[in-house]
């Protein structure tokens, strides 16, 4: 029996922020204004996670490697890789 584990990858991490900003210009109830509605989350995660404008711009495109940015985005979008017994490398992971 094999046990899926969750892949908290960088190319993961672009299609949960992307999804995420598409739920809030669905719920922003104006999606005739979808790029300020996006470019709004992406602020607001950034600003949140702590990261820089290098590091979103990077994770949005699927290409940020560094670990503690990606681990701070990913608990921003609430989830937690440790908690699956997952550490993150530059641009992977490693099953503890």
């Amino acid at each position: 029996m094999s046990l899926l584990r969750p892949d908290f990858s960088p190319t993961m991490l672009r299609f949960f922020l992307r999804a995420r900003a598409e739920f809030r210009v669905a719920d922003s109830g104006a999606p005739w204004r979808r790029g300020e509605t996006v470019k709004a989350f992406k602020a607001e995660t950034r600003k949140l996670a702590g990261v820089t404008n290098h590091q979103m711009h990077f994770a949005w495109t699927g290409q940020l490697n560094d670990p503690a940015a990606r681990a701070r985005l990913w608990a921003v979008l609430g989830h937690f890789p440790a908690d699956h017994g997952i550490t993150l490398t530059h641009g992977g992971q490693e099953h503890g």
